[in-house]
């Protein structure tokens, strides 16, 4: 029997940008992810018991319509208007975590796409958890995200990722929002002050495992979009997983996880 997943979606509604920002960390905003993104992501876990959490960052003032239709697919929506807060999306992803009930955890962004031949390929998957603490998306630089001698701790990307309930500290991770905190209890060689380091901080120094799976498309796919087209993700969930697999060969995924269209 499965455990309890809980999806935690974080969406944002910021003026449209159909290309990466580099970078300045800047993703890619279409309004399709508010709808075709999380029926994709809700799709993925098709059979498998969960509740599913969206939380929007909103910038621009969600319609009614795509309101009552993310309804229809989630369990919780929560929705805080953007401020200049420091360290707002990192408060806001922390927020949304602990909103989550279930012994499986997955977060995941709106501008990353999940795609899965089966629901096989899909328990395979959270079956790496029963080796790893947390869980990123699948890399070109398997089992790490990319390879860079100035890290000396593996991050975990809040692109995707996914661990058990018990794995993540949420109270602990608070703490690490004081950097000099931080940077006395979790010492790293080189310091970035936001979510995906905090955990990655953490998972060192408790000696728990960070894992980018190798790529995998026979089975299942997991990227971000480093450019977008619309009605590209309606298109892509209405394909079975044999055209989606060639689709993706003719659109390879590229540094550090993103694919283009």
């Amino acid at each position: 029997m499965m455990p309890k997943i809980s999806l935690v979606i974080n969406c944002d509604t910021r003026p449209q940008r159909d290309s990466f920002g580099g970078e300045n960390l800047t993703g890619v905003v279409n309004e399709d992810f508010l709808t075709d993104g999380i029926y994709n992501k809700v799709k993925f876990f098709d059979g498998f018991d969960k509740e599913v959490i969206v939380s929007i960052d909103e910038h621009l003032p969600v319609p009614e319509e795509t309101l009552r239709y993310i309804r229809t697919l989630a369990d919780v929506v929560l929705i805080r208007k953007h401020t200049n807060e420091d360290g707002f999306n990192d408060n806001n992803y922390i927020r949304s975590l602990y909103l989550a009930s279930g012994d499986i955890i997955i977060k995941v962004d709106q501008d990353t796409a999940m795609f899965a031949k089966n629901s096989k390929a899909v328990s395979d998957l959270i079956g790496t958890l029963s080796d790893c603490d947390f869980v990123s998306y699948p890399s070109l630089w398997s089992p790490f995200p990319v390879f860079d001698d100035s890290f000396n701790h593996v991050w975990c990307s809040t692109r995707y990722f996914m661990c058990k309930r018990q794995s993540i500290d949420l109270a602990e991770i608070e703490k690490c929002k004081d950097y000099d905190y931080w940077c006395k209890t979790y010492p790293v060689a080189r310091k970035c002050p936001w979510l995906e380091h905090w955990i990655g901080s953490i998972a060192k120094y408790r000696n728990q495992e960070v894992y980018y799976p190798k790529i995998d498309l026979k089975n299942y796919a997991i990227f971000s979009w480093g450019s977008y087209e619309k009605y590209t993700l309606r298109r892509l969930n209405e394909m079975p997983y044999s055209e989606i697999e060639q689709w993706l060969y003719n659109h390879p995924i590229k540094y550090p996880n993103d694919v283009h269209c």
